[in-house]
């Protein structure tokens, strides 16, 4: 029995929102007073949801006298962190051709819509944000609670990642490449729809591979 009480996971989802808002620098260091005053709230669950974000992998530290601070991404740990969403997100793709509903296609199909809106212009904060949320999206479509709330707080940390905060290492592309980029990433959200109402389970999975890591530019 999971015995998290409501007020810690409310908590919780606050402070993953906080620390992946783009405000924190990579390698900050975060202190449960700061943080507890910015959430209104008591050390307490605020050192109870550094721990857990640490045990997951979210933030390092975390140790007696060491403190807890912000990860660094260098362009190998992006990988890694895209390669591990991309492990979820199979299986959240091949459950949205199982669950989803029509609210679940008609959300999928109406944020792809918006998408269409802001080809062409990378960088955009309007494009990541839909983007963040047509992935959210397709995790709710699945109705599963636990891959919900593990790709929730992914989702979160691969967009401070890629978009807010970026390694300097990263190569720019040229505004061509960035608009054959941004329309091969809508063909593919198009596409997964059309396998979600088509329940086709296999082509999903097949879209979603190379989908997650080929999104990271």
């Amino acid at each position: 029995m999971d015995a998290t009480r409501p007020e810690e996971e409310s908590v919780y989802d606050r402070l993953v929102e906080l620390v992946f808002s783009g405000d924190y620098a990579p390698g900050k260091k975060l202190t449960e007073r700061e943080l507890a005053e910015e959430l209104q709230v008591s050390r307490i669950p605020v050192r109870e949801s550094l721990a857990k974000m640490v045990a997951q992998g979210l933030l390092l530290g975390g140790g007696r006298r060491e403190g807890v601070r912000m990860r660094t991404y260098m362009p190998d740990e992006v990988r890694q962190l895209y390669e591990f969403r991309q492990f979820l997100e199979v299986g959240v793709a091949r459950s949205a051709t199982k669950y989803a509903t029509a609210a679940d296609v008609e959300r999928l199909g109406s944020i792809a819509q918006e998408m269409d809106q802001h080809v062409g212009k990378y960088g955009s904060a309007v494009w990541g944000k839909l983007d963040h949320a047509f992935h959210e999206a397709l995790a709710q479509a699945s109705h599963n609670r636990r891959a919900i709330q593990a790709l929730r707080s992914l989702l979160k940390e691969c967009h401070y990642a890629f978009y807010l905060r970026p390694s300097r290492q990263r190569r720019q592309p040229s505004p061509d490449e960035a608009t054959a980029w941004m329309e091969a990433v809508q063909r593919e959200h198009r596409l997964l729809i059309d396998h979600i109402l088509a329940g086709d389970t296999e082509g999903a999975e097949s879209v979603i591979r190379r989908h997650v890591v080929a999104e990271r530019f």
